[in-house]
């Protein structure tokens, strides 16, 4: 079965979750209100989420002044949010369309002729990063810096003990060094906890990254903590073998970091103490048989892929 056939089954069954949760509200009513508000014919994109059909949950509403931080701190990349009302009890939102399609549906161009496209995008994504640091506002909310590190410290202790005994060096290295991304000298910025090639967008002609969807549960942490996340341009994620990288990994990591070091002008090294951080935090747990969050397995997906981007135990396609 290709991609696309599973992302339309995907999304079928996610509309059809969201109306059973969400009855008497129907999708033929949100169809209706979204072409009344549009003035014009609506339907469905091509991917769906969890939580809304363009629409809501009601207990899943959006934090609207968060959200115009974010749209500040990455300016051109987050599409614009505004609230138009509710039908039933289903929060309805207006964002513009950021255009592209989701990463994995362009794997085929961006990964020809040696990656060509890709490496725009790589520059494109360092530009989104590097934006955080420069235009986060002042005024964004506070969080409390003092329990946070606590929490990632308490989290970070557990993966030190329960992961396997390989990953002990780095994660020790990683807790002794982050108070200092506490000390008040360092960025709070919004950080994408999810960036995957589903909420990725990019022009299929130019390889330009176009913007970044899916910010609901953006979280103020440290500047670097979602760095990670541009490990899933350089590799694919393949059922039953895990994390594969492309060929020419490292040579689309330089162009990265060229690109970030450049941005940032000047270069700190507690930014790869948040970006590791980042990674284990993000990468480290699984859920078990009961439902607790416990340290990844081996043979699990996460490990695998913690392997090759923490310790360079790499797989190759």
């Amino acid at each position: 079965m290709d991609m696309e056939t599973v992302i339309r089954n995907l999304s079928q069954m996610q509309i059809q979750a969201f109306f059973e949760r969400n009855a008497p509200v129907t999708q033929a009513q949100c169809n209706t209100e979204a072409e009344r508000i549009t003035g014009e014919p609506v339907h469905p994109t091509v991917v769906q989420g969890g939580c809304s059909y363009t629409f809501r949950r009601s207990d899943s509403a959006l934090d609207l002044g968060f959200l115009q931080d974010i749209e500040q701190a990455y300016s051109g990349f987050v599409p614009h949010h505004e609230s138009v009302g509710k039908v039933g009890e289903v929060h309805v939102y207006r964002m513009n369309n950021v255009g592209g399609v989701a990463m994995y549906l362009a794997r085929d161009q961006l990964h020809a002729n040696d990656c060509l496209l890709l490496k725009k995008t790589l520059k494109d994504y360092a530009r989104f990063f590097s934006s955080a640091w420069w235009n986060t506002p002042q005024t964004m909310k506070n969080t409390d810096c003092g329990k946070l590190l606590q929490t990632y410290d308490a989290q970070l202790a557990v993966l030190e003990s329960g992961l396997p005994s390989r990953f002990r060096q780095t994660l020790n290295k990683i807790r002794s060094r982050l108070p200092e991304l506490f000390g008040g000298d360092w960025p709070m910025v919004p950080n994408h906890i999810n960036l995957r090639e589903n909420n990725i967008h990019v022009d299929t002609t130019s390889g330009s990254l176009v913007g970044i969807c899916d910010w609901k549960d953006t979280e103020v942490s440290p500047f670097g903590m979602s760095l990670g996340g541009f490990e899933a341009m350089l590799g694919i994620r393949r059922v039953s073998v895990g994390w594969i990288y492309l060929p020419n990994h490292q040579a689309l990591r330089d162009v990265f970091w060229a690109a970030f070091k450049e941005l940032i002008q000047g270069y700190d090294d507690r930014v790869e103490v948040a970006r590791v951080a980042g990674l284990f935090l993000n990468n480290g747990f699984q859920d078990d048989e009961h439902g607790n969050t416990v340290p990844a397995r081996e043979g699990t997906d996460d490990l695998i892929f913690l392997d090759a981007v923490i310790l360079g135990n790499l797989s190759q396609q």
